[in-house]
């Protein structure tokens, strides 16, 4: 097994990606960025990843010798990880477009919330419905958002002007039924903290570094 760490989330969270990996290290390697990492691994080996940037960069560049597998399963499977205390915490867990396509992700999330004590309470687009993720795709209803996104369709919701990106997180915000709202992906964390919403990325929870 193989931990391949976030440089975003080390660049947003560095208490949390610092904690998370001291305890992966103890368990397994620890590969370096996704992109310029040697990967030389025995085949067959396992990527344990978090970052859904890193497991699209990871399939692409050795889907015969990495099988990726996403951290909360490998954690949620772990007697010993010591999982925070947030008992009396209620929040809406923000699913992933990205893993749209990974429902053991969606159980997973739910697990280990469950394991830390905290309810949740589903929006509506939630697991393989979701339509988000941050501002790399957003489906809007709102009629001049529909406009403004579609503008920016091909180049990306990223490029768009910050003006216009508030807009279009705001909008999502609306649809949150809680104060908190717990990503597991590093866009959708940032959209909905755009978008004026309480947002915690999954790892800060599961390293007590949040709060």
């Amino acid at each position: 097994m193989v931990y391949f760490p976030s440089c975003n989330f080390t660049k947003a969270s560095p208490e949390a990606a610092r904690r998370i990996r001291e305890y992966m290290a103890e368990r397994m390697e620890v590969a370096g960025c996704c992109r310029v990492d040697a990967l030389a691994y025995p085949k067959g080996s396992e990527a344990v990843y978090f970052c859904q940037a890193c497991r699209e960069t990871l399939e692409k560049r050795a889907p015969e010798d990495l099988r990726c597998r996403n951290l909360f399963e490998v954690l949620v499977e772990d007697p010993g990880f010591p999982w925070p205390d947030y008992s009396g915490l209620t929040a809406t867990v923000q699913d992933c477009w990205r893993d749209r396509e990974h429902p053991e992700i969606f159980d997973a999330v739910r697990a280990a919330l469950g394991k830390m004590g905290v309810r949740v309470i589903e929006m509506e687009e939630n697991r393989e419905r979701t339509t988000f993720c941050g501002n790399l795709h957003i489906e809007p209803v709102k009629k001049e958002n529909v406009a403004l996104a579609g503008r920016y369709r091909e180049a990306g919701l990223w490029t768009a002007p910050e003006e216009v990106q508030i807009a279009l997180m705001r909008e999502h915000a609306e649809k949150y039924p809680c104060e908190t709202v717990v990503a597991y992906c590093n866009r959708c964390k940032a959209g909905a903290a755009m978008g004026g919403a309480k947002a915690v990325h999954l790892l800060e929870l599961a390293t007590g570094t949040w709060g």
